[in-house]
């Protein structure tokens, strides 16, 4: 073959990789040919549900690492993600608690700054003891979600007096402007509140 005849585009996709039961290209992961084939053939010769749920689980672990979204439609007739279905996840606990999925920080990094408290969950089991609180909240000038998880009594009592003054109408959070303090208590340990 002469040079001429090969195209530009031969030229800079290269060669497809078979490793493993996929096709590596340049930049997609594919099932191989042969695979999507005896899946296919699978999925039309067994009659019992409980096998197809199998033979469908064991093809979901290849497909969902590979490039493979249409090719599990087409064959199943279903979509890979709950989202797609209109399926959340749940914000809650099992407890029926908010659970806040963002990241979470010490009170240690948001003394003395100046933070909005968004939101607030009381009663929290966590592994460090019971009856914690977590505290959603955005440093002022940021637009970044973060939480903290707490067991201070006065930060407690405070944000349990802002849920029941919400619950009778009161429109309380966001809370702007926030500053965490720390007071140093015998030995060695401490106790934090928000200034005043």
């Amino acid at each position: 073959m002469r040079k001429e005849n090969i195209g530009e585009n031969d030229r800079e996709a290269g060669r497809n990789i078979d490793f493993l039961g996929y096709m590596f290209t340049r930049d997609r992961v594919l099932i191989r040919k042969r695979m999507k084939r005896r899946f296919a053939r699978k999925l039309k010769s067994v009659k019992s549900e409980r096998r197809l749920n199998e033979i469908k689980a064991s093809y979901w672990g290849w497909c969902k690492h590979g490039n493979c979204r249409h090719l599990w439609n087409v064959l199943t007739n279903n979509d890979m993600s709950f989202l797609e279905k209109g399926i959340k996840r749940s914000d809650k606990t099992k407890d029926g608690k908010k659970f806040f999925e963002v990241e979470e920080k010490r009170m240690m990094e948001i003394l003395n700054i100046p933070i909005t408290v968004v939101d607030c969950e009381l009663g929290l089991r966590t592994k460090m003891g019971d009856d914690r609180c977590c505290i959603l909240f955005r440093e002022n000038g940021s637009d970044k979600l973060c939480k903290v998880i707490t067991n201070s009594f006065k930060i407690k009592d405070v944000l349990k007096s802002a849920k029941e003054a919400e619950k009778t109408g009161r429109n309380i959070f966001p809370v702007e402007n926030v500053v965490v303090r720390r007071r140093a208590l015998r030995d060695g340990k401490s106790d934090y509140y928000f200034e005043e």
